[in-house]
């Protein structure tokens, strides 16, 4: 059965996202402690990182639950000052609107975890105190893996060494990605794709933002980001020949059950 997902061509966050969690409240009425991972790769705003709207949005609609809530990222390893994003980034100052902690989780536990197939990886252990996950990406152009999305948002609860070993490939980023998806498991992706990047991830490394005017929801990621290539092709000649299937992360995401190449879409 093909996953669903749920699109709107908006320029409008916050009733996006609403509309978005009123459809799923019933698979969280009775999570007590909910986390909200947001991109806060970098110091860079919008596109590089999560809009501050959609944060918002979700925490507006999440407090007024009385909801235990909690945000949490770790920066890229290669930014040097990574407390200055925790003092700047428009991020921190909506989480301190809302009196929600936002945890930069370098500064808490990090633990080898070992996924089913025995693979063994050093995770933040924050995302697993709470009850239900919300992940809240942008779609990008990657420069290595091609496309960030739902899949490559778990590298946030990587540990140092374990994103140098991906990015020197000591370790296979693909499988990293897929099985760090398999030992924390996020229940709900809204991925903003009102503006994307062409060419890499972040400014800094010369990314270039290009409108494309969607917003998309879903709980399957491998959907989710086969989805998003479609969107990101009709923007990029770079990917106009790539299929889900042949992008690593996303195949091998799909071979160990954690998704569908197949969705079908619902405009809300």
């Amino acid at each position: 059965m093909p996953a669903k997902i749920y699109v709107s061509k908006t320029e409008d966050r916050k009733k996006f996202v609403h509309k978005v969690l009123e459809s799923f409240h019933d698979n969280f009425k009775n999570a007590k402690r909910i986390f909200i991972k947001p991109n806060l790769v970098s110091i860079e705003p919008y596109p590089t990182t999560t809009h501050p709207e959609t944060l918002d949005a979700t925490l507006e609609f999440l407090t007024n639950l009385g909801k235990d809530i909690a945000v949490g990222d770790a920066p890229a390893f290669d930014f040097k000052d990574k407390a200055r994003i925790f003092r700047e980034h428009p991020l921190i100052d909506v989480a301190e609107k809302y009196d929600v902690p936002f945890f930069n989780l370098y500064d808490y536990e990090m633990k080898v975890l070992k996924s089913e197939r025995g693979y063994k990886i050093k995770l933040s252990t924050v995302p697993l105190k709470y009850d239900y996950i919300i992940a809240l990406p942008v779609l990008k152009t990657h420069f290595v893996c091609k496309i960030t999305c739902a899949l490559k948002n778990v590298i946030g609860y990587f540990a140092v060494r374990e994103r140098i070993m991906i990015h020197t490939k000591v370790k296979r980023i693909y499988r990293a990605i897929g099985e760090a998806n398999s030992i924390i498991k996020t229940n709900l992706h809204i991925v903003d794709a009102i503006t994307t990047t062409l060419k890499a991830q972040e400014m800094r490394h010369g990314g270039k933002p290009v409108h494309l005017g969607y917003m998309f929801a879903g709980t399957d990621p491998v959907a989710i980001d086969s989805f998003g290539l479609s969107l990101l092709k009709t923007v990029n000649p770079d990917l106009a020949n790539l299929t889900p299937e042949a992008i690593p992360h996303i195949k091998y995401s799909y071979e160990i059950g954690l998704g569908y190449f197949d969705y079908e879409t619902e405009t809300i």
